[in-house]
């Protein structure tokens, strides 16, 4: 028996996916760490500078990658290696110019007071080296390494932030924003020298002769066009809160709001992981046919009911008895803050399935309709109720916002379910012939 399991546990795919959760679940508590670190070792008002440079970050990565990659991962799967190295520099050419467009914006920033004046040049470090080492990374995956590209991900989010927290605890002249900054574009640096050497066996001797494939490019970018409104719309949801915090309440408000809105991103985070092993199931589902089709979802629902509902009620649970642990008075102050995200958290994670559902069905236009108008109702219900309530109000938008993603998406998901089930095993069978995944 103990033969048997062994070698069971030696297997390339259990040891792959071993090694993976391990990492994976690694990289998502440096976050959970990395939010305890700066709420004691900085003030709010650092917290919240913090806070307003990670969602600037998140829509520079935006800008920076316009979701050119959900092009070119279809493109280097079955590209000869020559032909993925002149995928990768093209990529690299998109890229160089959005950075330099990009650093105008900062820099304009900066003069309108929005991003600080001496954290600008780490700003647009942390941006070059963050989406490097994202793109790295799925470079990685799409060639078969994903071994590596985990380690990548520990290397550009997790192992700085351990390091940093034994710095911070053991000198204190390091407890500054600045440092922060530095050590995460550090991470980035390293998970990208990594990738590198990971990606040295592809025939780069080529790009001497390399000039820039323009109609491949500017053909990317039209594919990539809707996942581009897709991805700002999440975006809107996520960070736009945030802004208006900082216009309205000050940092120190937005240093509360970022320390309780970073562990739920994470945990939204830990939440998305699990729906990934859903989707090529519902895929698969919606291929063979309306009752297999039916029959994952409705899997997939318990599942996320299960995984939602118990991480949203251990979260509600212990963080009051750990914000006494560390002794977070500042933030244990505006906890009720944090109770009113919870259910925002819950149905963001819970709108993967219809999402999903949508997804495998070909509705990218629902998709991208439903994404559209829970952003616009983000950024309404935050002009109208962060100035009466504060942080409160940003909270009260949130969840706002993702009860009209998740009862749009629902309605709409529900509809396309019922009109497939009403087909006939025939024109099902048709339909599905076409899908080419």
């Amino acid at each position: 028996m103990r033969v048997r399991l062994l070698s069971v546990l030696r297997r390339p795919t259990v040891l792959t996916a071993g090694v993976a959760m391990v990492l994976r679940g690694a990289t998502l508590a440096s976050r959970f760490l990395l939010s305890i670190l700066l709420a004691r070792m900085l003030s709010p008002s650092d917290m919240g500078e913090y806070g307003l440079i990670t969602a600037m970050l998140a829509f520079g990565l935006f800008v920076l990658g316009l979701e050119f990659y959900s092009y070119t991962l279809r493109e280097l799967v079955p590209a000869a290696p020559a032909k993925r190295v002149q995928i990768i520099a093209d990529q690299i050419v998109l890229a160089s110019v959005s950075f330099a467009v990009i650093s105008i914006g900062a820099v304009v920033a900066g003069l309108m007071g929005l991003l600080p004046k001496t954290s600008l040049l780490l700003f647009l470090l942390v941006l070059v080296t963050e989406n490097a080492s994202l793109e790295a990374m799925r470079i990685l995956i799409i060639t078969s390494r994903v071994i590596h590209a985990y380690i990548a991900g520990f290397l550009r989010g997790g192992i700085w932030v351990y390091a940093l927290g034994l710095l911070m605890c053991w000198e204190p002249s390091t407890r500054s924003l600045e440092m922060v900054l530095i050590w995460w574009a550090g991470g980035g640096l390293l998970a990208v020298v990594y990738s590198v050497l990971c990606l040295l066996d592809l025939p780069w001797r080529n790009f001497r002769r390399y000039r820039p494939d323009l109609g491949w490019i500017l053909a990317g970018l039209r594919t990539a066009g809707p996942f581009m409104l897709t991805a700002v719309s999440a975006l809107m949801l996520s960070y736009i809160d945030r802004f208006f915090i900082d216009g309205f309440v000050g940092r120190d408000g937005l240093g509360i709001y970022t320390f309780y809105s970073t562990i739920l991103i994470g945990i939204l985070s830990l939440g998305t992981s699990i729906s990934h092993q859903f989707l090529p199931r519902i895929i698969s589902g919606h291929s063979a046919g309306a009752d297999a089709y039916r029959r994952i979802i409705v899997l997939f629902l318990v599942s996320m009911l299960v995984a939602a509902g118990g991480l949203v009620f251990v979260t509600g649970v212990t963080m009051g008895p750990l914000l006494r642990l560390f002794n977070l008075r500042n933030y244990a102050e505006s906890i009720s803050v944090f109770y009113l995200m919870l259910p925002g958290l819950f149905l963001r994670m819970l709108a993967d399935v219809p999402s999903y559902a949508l997804y495998a069905a070909h509705s990218d236009k629902a998709l991208l309709l439903c994404n559209i108008t829970a952003a616009a109702v983000a950024i309404v219900s935050n002009i109208v109720l962060v100035p009466i309530f504060g942080i409160g109000g940003a909270a009260l938008s949130g969840t706002l916002a993702s009860v009209t993603l998740f009862l749009c998406l629902g309605a709409i998901a529900r509809d396309r379910i019922r009109n497939y089930r009403s087909r006939s095993t025939e024109t099902v069978a048709i339909s599905s012939s076409t899908h080419i995944w």
